[in-house]
């Protein structure tokens, strides 16, 4: 009697604890589905929201390089008090008169010159700058014209990673969540067997050890509900943070994990889709690109460049004072010969990016392919899987039957039926976890074939 006091205070604790974990229920919260956990999580996580930054940054490059050979046109006005110091500027009237000078001194006329002169200046002109030849700023706005698409395949590559991080985030919850609901059932069973046993006590077919293995078997099965409840609170916390969504609210998923047979086109096929559609791949072949402008950019500093001057405007003491209009009109080329080698080695660095970038397009290519089979293998066994999980719970089912009519009638004790519930209880997790992993690796082929974003759990076909 006193031994069954700590097996009655186990199940009361883990009552508990059940209970404090069914805030984590899918009996109920908010409905999401599939497509709205993905379109939150494009919409909130940060890799796609720096994306968009970066895409807007490279914009910006794009408008300023083109600047250079857009017309160039300032306004500028200035009144000045100016005092000059005339023999400063090398003027010495005494000197050079010389001997006329004498002269009209002699004769009493006063050449008694200031040497410093006070005056205004105003001045008010229109300036327009214009490049007419420039190879190397052509360059370097061709550079960043490809920048800004690689920009854009870069926005590409972060929602496809997101959506698909999404989706794996998806089916973990709903994976966690079948496991509640299987251990509920296998509370369930072990209740009713819990039951049976005291029937069979009663009527003398069975013993009190029948009744303890019982009361054993539901405390376990208990503990394992609560193990499930505490694992869906973690999925649902990483899906809440993936999709943008309070950390705190429970969720109600409107998906489920189905079997979905699909059918493996051929890998000919599927590496022609990858490496048309991944947008990795996408981004490298426009890294190249502009690497190569930068270098054509480097080289193109070794040409002469041609620009227009112009300025026209009034000039004068005052605006009301001698104001005249003037102006000035000019071309100016300007020929590189020596630059101390600064060229050369900015050559030399474009051309080692160019290199840098061709050798990550061959590995991102090779990734992309290694990706593509891997997740076509995988499947192909997972499929396999999947079906042999579903045999083996059907066969426990089905052994479960028969050790609870043999227990029963009495024939045997209850410890076939315990083991045949535990087997069951294992076979329904294999189950799920092969439906999950199932479910896993098409979401990999589907994120290999650059389709992350338009994965379904339902589509019975293609990714």
């Amino acid at each position: 009697m006193h031994a069954t006091r700590p097996r009655r205070a186990l199940l009361i604790t883990l009552l508990c604890v059940a209970g404090a974990a069914a805030g984590a229920s899918t009996d109920s919260g908010r409905p999401l589905s599939l497509q709205a956990a993905i379109d939150g999580a494009l919409a909130h996580n940060v890799d796609p929201l720096l994306a968009r930054a970066n895409q807007a940054d490279a914009a910006g490059r794009r408008v300023t390089a083109r600047a250079a050979f857009l017309p160039h046109l300032s306004g500028r006005i200035s009144q000045q008090r100016r005092q000059t110091n005339l023999a400063a500027q090398g003027f010495d009237f005494g000197s050079d008169l010389g001997s006329a000078g004498n002269a009209l001194a002699t004769s009493g006329i006063d050449l008694n010159f200031p040497t410093t002169v006070t005056y205004n200046v105003f001045d008010a002109r229109a300036h327009l700058r214009q490049t007419l030849f420039d190879y190397s700023a052509w360059q370097t706005y061709k550079q960043a014209k490809v920048g800004e698409q690689a920009a854009r395949a870069r926005l590409e590559v972060a929602e496809e990673q997101v959506a698909a991080q999404a989706e794996l985030d998806y089916v973990a919850l709903a994976s966690a969540n079948a496991k509640i609901t299987a251990a509920r059932a296998d509370i369930d069973q072990a209740e009713a067997l819990l039951k049976l046993a005291r029937d069979q006590e009663t009527v003398g077919v069975a013993t009190g050890v029948d009744v303890t293995r019982a009361r054993s078997r539901l405390a376990e099965a208990r503990a394992r509900l609560a193990q499930r409840q505490t694992e869906a609170v973690r999925a649902r916390i990483r899906l809440a943070r993936t999709a943008g969504l309070p950390l705190g609210q429970p969720l109600k998923l409107t998906d489920t994990l189905v079997f979905r047979p699909m059918p493996l086109g051929t890998i000919d096929g599927d590496l022609t889709t990858a490496f048309d559609q991944r947008a990795e791949l996408t981004m490298a072949r426009l890294r190249i690109d502009q690497s190569a402008h930068g270098l054509a950019a480097a080289r193109g500093q070794r040409l002469p460049t041609l620009g227009l001057e112009a300025a026209y405007g009034e000039s004068g003491n005052t605006p009301s004072e001698n104001a005249r209009p003037t102006y000035a009109v000019g071309a100016t080329l300007n020929v590189p010969i020596f630059d101390g080698g600064a060229i050369s080695g900015r050559i030399d660095s474009a051309a080692s990016r160019l290199n840098q970038q061709k050798i990550r397009f061959r590995d991102t290519r090779d990734e992309i392919e290694a990706d593509v089979r891997t997740s076509r293998e995988t499947l192909g066994t997972l499929d396999a899987r999947v079906r042999a999980a579903r045999s083996n719970q059907e066969l426990a089912l089905q052994e479960l039957t028969r050790s609870q009519d043999r227990f029963a009638h009495g024939v045997t004790d209850n410890v076939e039926v315990i083991q045949a519930q535990t087997a069951l209880a294992a076979a329904r997790s294999r189950r799920i976890d092969a439906l999950a992993e199932y479910t896993r690796a098409r979401i990999n082929l589907a994120a290999a074939l650059g389709r992350a974003g338009q994965f379904s759990l339902n589509h019975p076909m293609r990714p």
